[in-house]
């Protein structure tokens, strides 16, 4: 008895071990009624539902899934997913793995319990999972095709989780969302302590005034911006300190033209000059 109207699948023969890497992925058009599981895998597997109905149960959990809809196996965590009756699903799917895939999704909000993200743009999801399957119908060049399929991928979870973050962002209160910039002020610093980085340029990229954004920045770190930005360089200095840059090539590297503030400043910050902080390392 036919399982599937209709069924494709294409293969990764050189997935790189380690890496965040396609396994395979297909598209299929099952019968009303087909199910998979109760089941486990050793790998992560996304479907997206891109015509009818379908049902995914996961750790107690029934979804009932339609058009638009995606839902994220996780290796070891028992599933399964059926095939409405009357409407039964299409979908596309895409196994792979990875030592950085568990942490990737959770950065985007994707985890075993909040498994199942919706509203996708179908033309423009489809056509990402078609051209991830044929990179991996270049056999005549596997790695090649392998570095195309995991761009695909990549670009895929990054739609995943935009829309899941949007889903998030609407269920958070305005003041949890003000220090959410706030870790977007201190990663951009942290990031960029070498340019020419202003509170007016950090408030403006972030869509703040500037006495608001100071007074945010405050009370998370208990510095306003420019002190902590001043804390970030001076420790970078530090660490470069230990090595043989010039004064003036370490000044340039933390955000200083004028290597004479830059001694001054970090004169100030921890009670020698630089070259006196060196030779004291250097005993040490």
């Amino acid at each position: 008895m036919a399982t599937h109207h209709r069924f494709s699948m294409s293969i990764n023969t050189a997935p790189l071990k380690g890496e965040m890497s396609v396994l395979f992925s297909g598209s299929g058009e099952p019968v009303g009624g087909h199910f998979i599981g109760p089941a486990v895998h050793d790998y992560y597997l996304i479907h997206i539902v891109l015509d009818g109905e379908g049902v995914f149960e996961t750790l107690g959990k029934t979804y009932h899934c339609s058009a638009g809809d995606a839902f994220v196996i996780f290796p070891d965590i028992l599933v399964k997913y059926v095939a409405s009756m009357n409407n039964p699903w299409k979908y596309t799917w895409v196994g792979f793995s990875g030592d950085i895939v568990e942490s990737s999704l959770s950065s985007i909000g994707i985890t075993p319990d909040l498994a199942v993200i919706r509203g996708f743009s179908l033309p423009a999801v489809d056509r990402m999972f078609r051209k991830m399957r044929k990179g991996m119908e270049k056999t005549n060049a596997p790695a090649l095709g392998n570095m195309e399929a995991s761009g695909w991928l990549r670009l895929i979870l990054h739609e995943l989780g935009r829309m899941n973050l949007t889903r998030i962002a609407d269920e958070i209160v305005p003041e949890s969302r003000s220090y959410r910039q706030i870790d977007q002020a201190i990663r951009l610093i942290s990031l960029q302590y070498g340019q020419q980085l202003s509170i007016e340029e950090i408030a403006r990229t972030l869509g703040y005034h500037r006495a608001h954004l100071t007074r945010l920045f405050k009370d998370a770190t208990g510095l306003p911006p420019m002190q902590y930005l001043l804390k970030v360089r001076m420790k970078k200095a530090e660490e470069l300190l230990e090595g043989e840059l010039t004064i003036a090539q370490i000044a340039t590297s933390v955000g200083f033209n004028d290597p004479l503030f830059f001694t001054k400043q970090f004169h100030k910050w921890s009670g020698q000059s630089p070259t006196e902080f060196r030779k004291n390392l250097i005993k040490e």
